[in-house]
């Protein structure tokens, strides 16, 4: 009876746990007010930004992720593509931009590994894809394949002031719709 309730509370504290984990991933989703794309149809572009980042900071960089349509890239006179040679019926195209010129841009192949206090995070294992410098005039398109629960694929590139940034490629599992999460 004893070990029944035991269960019973752990199930319940994991539940709420769980729960409590669910709401605050809409914080991090979220649309900065001032976006400088305009929004498409869902899903919608997400904006990267580090956390602390805000819009009033003068001189960030913003890098967008978005789904590559053909309305978003009639804007460009050209474009960086690269297509990841896996053949499947589930690659997706997303295209990625940025507010202003960044420096030895990345497209990363990695994984999830425990570490310390079973905390997971992520390990850029492989570089898919680079180029020297990704522009506001001429953004980069990639083609690739989201697999399973984690993201398994991320960006890497030296801003304004000269520090490497990366982040990780997820998928909204609510609404479908791309964002880029630093790690």
């Amino acid at each position: 009876m004893k070990q029944a309730k035991i269960l019973g509370f752990s199930l319940m504290v994991l539940a709420i746990l769980f729960a409590g984990g669910c709401a605050n991933s809409s914080v991090q989703e979220s649309d900065p007010p001032n976006s400088s794309e305009p929004i498409s149809p869902p899903p919608t572009e997400k904006v990267l930004q580090s956390p602390e980042a805000s819009d009033s900071v003068s001189g960030e960089v913003c890098v967008s992720v978005d789904y590559a349509s053909d309305e978003i890239l009639d804007k460009y006179d050209s474009y960086d593509e690269y297509v990841e040679p896996e053949d499947s019926s589930y690659q997706v195209k997303v295209i990625f931009t940025t507010s202003a010129p960044v420096k030895d841009f990345k497209f990363l192949e990695g994984s999830f590994v425990g570490g310390e206090d079973n905390n997971l995070s992520f390990n850029a294992s492989n570089v898919l894809y680079s180029i020297d410098e990704l522009s506001p005039e001429k953004p980069l398109v990639i083609g690739t394949v989201f697999h399973g629960d984690f993201p398994t694929r991320g960006i890497s590139f030296v801003d304004e002031s000269n520090t490497t940034r990366y982040f990780t490629l997820m998928m909204s599992g609510k609404d479908g719709s791309l964002f880029l999460g630093e790690f």
